[in-house]
């Protein structure tokens, strides 16, 4: 599905913050039972705040890769965050973009025959409101591990192979580790379910098949 402000997802009159989107999807699940959630990076802040809220929504989280300074401090990373606040603030959205992906995807390798979907209407205005509002939204973003493992959801953090020792990946062993269960690593790097979507697949299928 498409968040608010995203793609097919008209965005409302003001921004709403990853609780307001965890309560959309929410909504959602409402209608189509209880489900599966997968969530990539700032996705899996939304869907750990998901199941603390909802987790009667939820059967199992895939949580790749959240974000979350509350579990690890990097202060070089954080710096490099506010940089991109600053460039987005200053309207250099194609710099902040740059190096908002030199700090989490880099140059991370694709699957073979991989071909990014083309965007829906006008990207402009999401990639705006996602430098400008999602990014220090999420970095405010405080989740309790055993908020998590009270919720009962099974949650399963994973990390990309390709991206370990990195901030975002470090985060997930975290989780992994206060959780109480051992990081899965998927192809790929940051946004490997995205970038690897055959192999990619198959490991969620064997992630969640079983719910």
């Amino acid at each position: 599905y498409d968040r608010r402000g995203v793609g097919r997802s008209p965005a409302g009159p003001d921004p709403v913050g990853p609780a307001a989107h965890a309560d959309d999807a929410a909504a959602l699940l409402a209608d189509t039972g209880p489900s599966a959630v997968v969530g990539v990076g700032v996705g899996a802040v939304i869907g750990l705040l998901l199941a603390v809220r909802h987790p009667d929504l939820v059967t199992t989280l895939v949580a790749h890769e959240p974000p979350l300074p509350g579990l690890v401090r990097d202060p070089d990373h954080e710096a490099g965050l506010d940089r991109v606040e600053e460039l987005a603030a200053r309207d250099d959205l194609g710099g902040a973009l740059r190096l908002l992906t030199a700090l989490t995807s880099r140059e991370d390798p694709v699957e073979p025959g991989y071909r990014p979907e083309p965007p829906s209407g006008d990207p402009e205005p999401a990639l705006r409101r996602f430098l400008l509002h999602d990014v220090p939204a999420v970095r405010a973003v405080r989740i309790d591990p055993d908020d998590v493992t009270a919720s009962g959801v099974r949650v399963v953090p994973t990390g990309g192979l390709e991206s370990r020792g990195r901030w975002e990946h470090r985060c997930a062993e975290v989780l992994a580790s206060r959780l109480g269960r051992g990081l899965v690593e998927l192809p790929g790097g940051h946004d490997g379910p995205v970038t690897h979507p055959v192999a990619g697949a198959a490991a969620l299928r064997g992630l969640v098949g079983g719910t």
